[in-house]
C-alpha cells in the first residue's frame, strides 16, 4: 500500500502541466486529490482523467489571487475530508517582457497569481495542518528564481520571492511538523512554455535552442516534476526541508 493512501492533497494550477501531472500521480497512489484551478475546462479534464484511471479527485473552482476564493476553498476541503497532508502551490501565470515595457497590471498579475497566490494558500492550509501536527508543502518555484534569461524579469522576480517565502515558512513552521520545500523546474514541456514557443518568430528553434542548452538533451515532463513532487512530500524526506529540488535535466549547474 503506497504511504498516500487516503491522504488528502491539495494541488493549484492542478488543471495543466506539472499540476495535473502531479495530481494524477498522487492518485494512482491512492490519495484523495483536490484540483484547484481558475479555469473549470482544465480542471474537469485533470479530475476525469483521474478518474478513468479510478482514482479519487474533486475539482474547486478558485483563482488563487482571491483570499476569498482560496479560504472557501479549503474550507470545502476540511468539511469534507477533515485534513489536508500535501499541498502543492504550483498555480501560476507568466509575461515575458522587457521591465520598461511592463505594465503596473501586468506586474500585479504576475504577483498577485504567483507570490500572492501561494502565500494565500500556505496561510489557509498552515492552520489545519498545525492541528494534525504534520503536513507538506511543496511550492514551485523555477529557475528563473536564480538564473534568467532578458524580457523576464518580472516573472523571476515572483518565482525568486517564492524561494524566499518557501525559507521563511520552513522556518517559522518546522516546530508544528510542517516541512516547506520548493520545487525548481527547469524548461518543461507545458502549456507556458507551449505560449511562450508560440510568441517567438521561429517556435521550433527557440524550441532547440532550449534543448540545445540542456545537458540531458531535452524538456523536462510534468510527470518528472510530479516525481519529485511525491518524494518532497514523502515519508523518505521527512528530514528535508527549506530547501530547492531542481528538475532542470542539469540546466543550473552551467550556471
Amino acid at each position: 500500500m503506497s504511504e498516500f493512501e487516503g491522504r488528502v492533497v491539495l494541488v493549484t494550477g492542478g488543471g495543466s502541466g506539472i499540476g495535473q501531472g502531479a495530481a494524477a500521480l498522487f492518485a494512482r497512489d491512492g490519495a484523495q486529490v483536490v484540483v484547484i484551478d481558475w479555469d473549470p475546462a482544465g480542471g474537469q479534464e485533470t479530475m476525469e482523467l483521474i478518474h478513468n484511471q479510478c482514482g479519487k479527485a474533486i475539482f474547486i473552482r478558485a483563482d488563487v489571487s482571491s483570499k476569498q476564493d482560496v479560504e472557501q476553498a479549503v474550507k470545502t476541503v476540511v468539511e469534507a475530508y477533515g485534513r489536508i497532508d500535501v499541498l502543492l502551490s504550483n498555480a501560476a501565470v507568466q509575461i515575458n517582457k522587457p521591465a520598461a515595457e511592463t505594465t503596473e497590471d501586468e506586474w500585479d498579475r504576475l504577483h498577485s497569481v504567483n507570490l500572492k497566490g501561494a502565500f494565500l494558500c500556505c496561510r489557509a492550509v498552515i492552520p489545519v495542518m498545525q492541528k494534525q501536527r504534520s503536513g507538506s508543502i511543496v511550492i514551485t518555484s523555477s529557475g528563473h528564481a536564480f538564473v534568467t534569461y532578458p524580457s523576464c524579469s518580472v516573472y523571476a522576480a515572483t518565482k525568486g520571492g517564492l524561494v524566499a517565502l518557501m525559507r521563511g515558512l520552513a522556518l517559522d513552521y518546522a516546530p508544528d511538523g510542517i516541512r516547506v520545500n520548493c520545487l525548481i523546474p527547469g524548461a518543461t514541456d507545458t502549456a507556458i512554455m507551449k505560449k511562450y514557443l508560440s510568441e517567438r518568430p521561429d517556435p521550433e528553434a527557440e524550441r532547440q535552442k532550449f534543448i540545445d542548452m540542456i545537458p540531458l538533451k531535452r524538456l523536462g515532463t510534468p510527470h518528472d516534476c510530479a516525481k519529485a513532487v511525491r518524494f518532497l512530500a514523502s515519508d523518505d524526506a521527512s528530514y528535508i526541508t527549506g530547501s530547492c529540488l531542481a528538475v532542470d535535466g542539469g540546466l543550473l549547474a552551467r550556471g
